[in-house]
């Protein structure tokens, strides 16, 4: 009974855990960035100057709504707030919206919502990663040996890769617009987007329980299993700690912008 413990409390932590908190603080920190806009620059500036990650954020949802068979009702990808709203509907303050409905019935679109809700923290990570592969392979070459080996990372290695691979000047300030792009409209979860994920999450701990009983029953299988499982939540989390760095950074930049006069 110990090990069925020890075993569901890392496989919960791996799996869910770690990947959340990483997810609520990149959420934290991207709505003080848009905070930051709006109170110098107002309203409309966050979709200015975050108008490629708002369009990830929305398409994250709309991919993984198709991919869960979810009924798609009604999408925006992108569009400005506005102030007075007319109808009260939670759309008019919206950067962008995706509508879908599931079958309640269906174990597999009940799930979906689970992952179809923190969508846009995967979709725009893998953004930036795709970024730094075309724009600055050093940088992306260097996260990855580190995410390779996430209990003994290869520092030497990473930072080689860093330092050798270097990109030239246009190309490093593309990425650091781009990116910049990216993580003002993308990175931040809406109310929505956490009650959306909540509708899949006790379904998700039921299946993640009876998996762990099944392979704690047989002890080779599951160290073997629980290792593969803490490597890949590890590295997941060390990727998605890369994009939180950037948000930080970003974060502080826009803190440091002057103030509309």
């Amino acid at each position: 009974m110990a090990q069925f413990i020890e075993n569901l409390l890392l496989v919960l932590f791996s799996l869910l855990g770690l990947p959340a908190l990483l997810a609520w603080l990149l959420t934290i920190v991207n709505r003080h960035t848009k905070a930051n806009l709006v109170n110098r620059y107002g309203i409309n500036s966050q979709v200015y100057l975050g108008c490629l990650g708002i369009i990830i954020h929305e398409l994250s949802h709309l991919i993984l709504a198709v991919l869960f068979q979810h009924s798609i009702q009604s999408v925006r990808l992108l569009k400005l707030p506005h102030l007075n709203q007319d109808n009260g509907a939670d759309e008019d303050l919206a950067l962008g919206y995706v509508n879908h409905t599931w079958r309640q019935s269906s174990l597999y679109q009940t799930v979906g919502n689970l992952f179809i809700g923190v969508a846009p923290i995967f979709g725009c990570t893998a953004s930036l990663l795709g970024l730094d592969a075309l724009l600055y392979p050093g940088l992306s070459q260097a996260i990855f040996r580190l995410a390779d080996h996430p209990f003994n990372p290869d520092w030497a290695g990473s930072w080689t890769a860093l330092t050798t691979n270097v990109s030239s000047w246009w190309q490093l300030l593309l990425l650091l617009f781009l990116t910049i792009l990216i993580v003002i409209g993308g990175f931040d979860l809406s109310p929505a987007d956490y009650q959306n994920s909540s509708l899949g999450l006790s379904t998700m701990l039921i299946f993640l329980t009876v998996a762990t009983i099944i392979f704690s029953i047989f002890d080779q299988q599951s160290t073997v299993i629980l290792k593969a499982i803490t490597s890949f939540g590890f590295t997941l989390a060390m990727i998605l700690g890369y994009s939180l760095l950037v948000s930080l950074v970003v974060m502080l930049i826009t803190r440091l912008l002057p103030q509309r006069r």
